[in-house]
């Protein structure tokens, strides 16, 4: 079983929120695109050698960037033989040289600003009208820290990324032709694009995988205003045995590598009378799981298919490990794994781990659980067993110790403050800190 180190900090809170855990997202364009094409010549083989060489210096226009202005549509699409999941993303990212930089995020998971005049930087989340401010570092076009696990904020990092997409693509694609040149239609204005089918791998992806790809070059600017990208396979290793389709696209309506100096407004930002000044933007869904820690855990009753009833308190002299998930939850099923290695490791010296999932019907989980051959059970929630809590996303991990008492509760798989948390129960968790591979 292959080892990941990784955070889920966002939880799922609804089916509706099926897409916002899957992945990247975001920010503000305003815009219809639709996508025209008008037939050319075929090209002629020799042409076609010249294909990936063109394609490598887009890629390399994008590496050399030191100021740019780019906006984007995104439309992922993750289908299986059994469920298809949709997300669409609109991105803004505008950059100057004197860490000057306005990022900007739109999505089902809502919007989010990262703005820096090259003295101060501030992260504001229009959500939950919250900002943070604080002196530009090094790291501040890397990463929104102190920020990342919010809800929208998380998914600046797309915006950030925007521009250094290219250079993955640089290298991902290994081979390159010719297609029909088209015009493709942004928002009314009519672009010319030279069309290039390319062939690749990325490095991470599992078992040699091929993705394809199609990019559609300004025959003016040498820019990409569209790309799509598609691979098939055994791309989700929760279930190795089922093959998955990825599909991606991305419109490009502004690409502008080099762009007129931007007016300092723009990379200035005057906070909201109704926004408040934050260490940490606070998600009310992810903090509220923090209510338990201290106190003793609520009794409570899960009952399994067979009818038969388990209490909390008949488990009491145990530490016991509660994971509330469900299986149209990604990160929940994503933990799984992760979750298997940490029984592994502690079942042997006491710890209880119990799964509650919170499908509308039991026999969906119940199905799941059976085809996963989990080695520790899984129970269905009812309303009186949630009420007992505080109202959380998922995943939701509640820790309990020997005595009853909660030392650890959060929504969201952050896998090493739980193994942390592990740790402290005693001696004989002490190596649980250390992940396996280490």
């Amino acid at each position: 079983m292959k080892h990941r180190s990784h955070t889920w900090p966002n939880p799922c809170t609804s089916h509706n929120l099926i897409l916002g855990c899957l992945a990247a997202l975001l920010s503000p364009i305003w815009l219809s695109l639709n996508a025209q094409t008008t037939a050319a010549p075929k090209t002629s083989e020799a042409s076609n050698s010249d294909a990936l060489p063109f394609l490598k210096e887009v890629f390399d226009l994008y590496a050399h960037a030191t100021s740019y202005h780019l906006e984007s549509i995104e439309e992922h699409t993750f289908t299986g033989p059994f469920s298809r999941l949709w997300l669409k993303s609109l991105i803004s990212a505008t950059a100057e040289p004197g860490d000057r930089f306005h990022f900007e995020v739109h999505s089902d998971r809502g919007a989010a600003l990262q703005i820096s005049d090259g003295k101060t930087e501030w992260i504001y989340s229009p959500t939950y009208q919250q900002y943070i401010q604080r002196v530009v570092t090094d790291a501040s076009l890397t990463t929104a820290a102190h920020a990342s696990s919010t809800q929208g904020v998380e998914f600046l990092v797309s915006a950030r990324r925007l521009l250094k997409t290219f250079s993955g693509f640089d290298q991902a694609v290994h081979t390159a032709s010719y297609a029909p040149d088209e015009t493709i239609d942004l928002n009314g204005q009519s672009v010319n694009c030279k069309v290039i089918k390319a062939e690749g791998e990325y490095p991470q992806t599992p078992e040699h995988i091929v993705t394809y790809f199609t990019f559609w070059i300004d025959g003016q600017t040498k820019l990409v205003r569209k790309m799509t990208e598609h691979r098939q396979g055994h791309l989700n290793d929760m279930v190795p045995d089922l093959e998955f389709v990825f599909e991606r696209q991305m419109l490009f309506p502004v690409t502008d590598l080099h762009a007129a100096p931007s007016s300092a407004q723009a990379f200035t930002f005057n906070p909201p009378l109704t926004a408040s000044l934050v260490e940490k933007i606070e998600d009310p869904l992810r903090s509220a799981g923090h209510q338990l820690v201290g106190k003793q855990v609520p009794d409570a009753t899960f009952k399994t298919g067979g009818g038969k009833d388990v209490s909390l308190r008949s488990l009491q002299g145990k530490p016991v490990l509660l994971d509330f998930w469900a299986t149209w939850c990604p990160p929940c099923v994503e933990s799984l794994p992760d979750l298997a290695k940490l029984n592994h490791e502690t079942a042997k010296n006491g710890l209880v781990l119990l799964s509650i999932d919170q499908d509308e019907e039991p026999k969906t989980a119940q199905e799941f659980w059976t085809s996963h051959n989990e080695p520790w059970p899984n129970f269905h929630s009812t309303a009186d067993l949630l009420g007992r809590f505080p109202k959380h996303g998922i995943p939701y991990f509640v820790l309990i110790d020997p005595s009853g008492e909660v030392v650890y509760a959060s929504a969201g798989f952050d896998e090493t403050a739980l193994r942390v948390a592990v740790s402290k129960l005693g001696p004989e968790f002490s190596q649980v800190a250390k992940h396996p591979t280490q």
